[in-house]
């Protein structure tokens, strides 16, 4: 193996491969990246057999081969070389890196094989780099944190009447996310995907109006965008039915400012910090109260806000009500709640993501 790359690009693309180095010691070939020079130019992956990337780019191919180098050294010392063309080869059981007068000597990771990268050839949908970034983004933090109930740790990527949802729930409230755009090629499919992994797929899109490709494999997913593929595994299981519950027509609506709402929330939350109070939100007469009461003190603001139903009252968590509000980009937003029953709270102007809530008993 033995070729001449330029820094900046290889940079660039060790920040996307790098995060499926594993950090698990016992399986040395996990910590290492692999590195395949062929005539078409040179292939980096990494997989920790919960993701893999795999990312293609040219260089000047002086002699063909592929090794594995410990990811974690690789990636920081070509990070911290200067600007310009870079060379790598193989030589006497190491890889040599050059960089103008400097040169730096890796031991190779042997013994072992890497695995075999995963294999996901069914088409399931198209979509741009934008829009799969807010489908994550408006789905993912409502997922659990707890292991005991892995369903409920994943995001599930629903395709049904040749439409593309993204929900996820940790069974206090659910978080359901409609594609505005984006094209389907299956009648239908279900796939729960790992929130984590999710969000490491985020922190991968190019955000320049990229179309992704989606695979589906062995019970994985992949993700295809320029010379990038991601692998993601799925979680077993049946994720719940949450339908019954979007569509509740709860009896009391009212409509406010995004912004208005959560400063309210965030002075709110301010005083349940050390014990997770309750916000109490009661609407009388087109008339809001926000209260909460603590060890710490007591906050209590009112608003004028377009009201429909009866008066009401419910208590609920000002943080899962501000991860829904945080995330949105609409100016009005529709709260509609009805006594202990769950609560609707969604953009004023649209239905393409809705945020089911559970109330807390006070």
């Amino acid at each position: 193996m033995h070729f001449v790359i330029n820094n900046t690009d290889l940079v660039a693309s060790l920040a996307i491969v790098e995060r499926a180095i594993s950090t698990n010691d016992q399986t040395p070939a996990l910590t290492g990246l692999h590195l395949s020079v062929q005539k078409s130019g040179l292939t980096i992956t990494a997989n920790n057999l919960q993701i893999a990337i795999q990312t293609k780019l040219p260089c000047n191919v002086i002699k063909t081969g592929e090794h594995i180098v410990s990811g974690r050294l690789f990636t920081e010392l070509i990070r911290k070389l200067p600007a310009g063309d870079v060379t790598a080869e193989w030589q006497d059981g190491q890889v040599l890196i050059r960089s103008g007068l400097m040169e730096f000597s890796l031991h190779a990771i042997e013994g072992e094989e890497f695995p075999e990268y995963p294999v996901c050839d069914q088409k399931i949908m198209s979509l741009t780099d934008y829009e799969l970034q807010r489908l994550i983004r408006n789905s993912a933090f409502a997922t659990s944190n707890d292991d005991h109930q892995p369903i409920f740790s994943g995001v599930l990527m629903e395709i049904k009447d040749q439409a593309i949802n993204f929900v996820a729930t940790d069974s206090n409230r659910l978080s359901f996310v409609h594609a505005e755009t984006g094209t389907v090629h299956t009648d239908s499919g279900d796939f729960i995907i790992p929130k984590a992994n999710l969000v490491e797929l985020g922190r991968c899109l190019p955000l320049t109006e990229t179309i992704i490709d989606v695979f589906a494999g062995n019970n994985q997913l992949a993700f295809r965008f320029d010379d990038t593929v991601f692998v993601t595994r799925l979680i077993d299981g049946r994720f719940p039915n949450y339908r019954s519950v979007l569509y509740t027509e709860q009896k009391t609506r009212l409509i406010m400012k995004r912004s208005q709402l959560i400063q309210a929330l965030e002075r709110a939350a301010l005083f349940g910090r050390v014990d997770r109070t309750p916000v109490i939100l009661q609407i009388r007469d087109g008339v809001l109260e926000i209260e909460t009461t603590s060890n710490l003190g007591k906050s209590q603001e009112q608003y004028s806000v377009e009201h429909q139903g009866p008066d009401e009252q419910a208590a609920y968590s000002p943080k899962f009500m501000l991860d829904m509000l945080k995330n949105m980009d609409a100016d009005q937003v529709e709260f509609r709640l009805e006594g202990s029953r769950q609560a609707l709270l969604k953009a004023a102007d649209s239905d393409d993501h809705l945020y089911i809530l559970m109330p807390i008993r006070i």
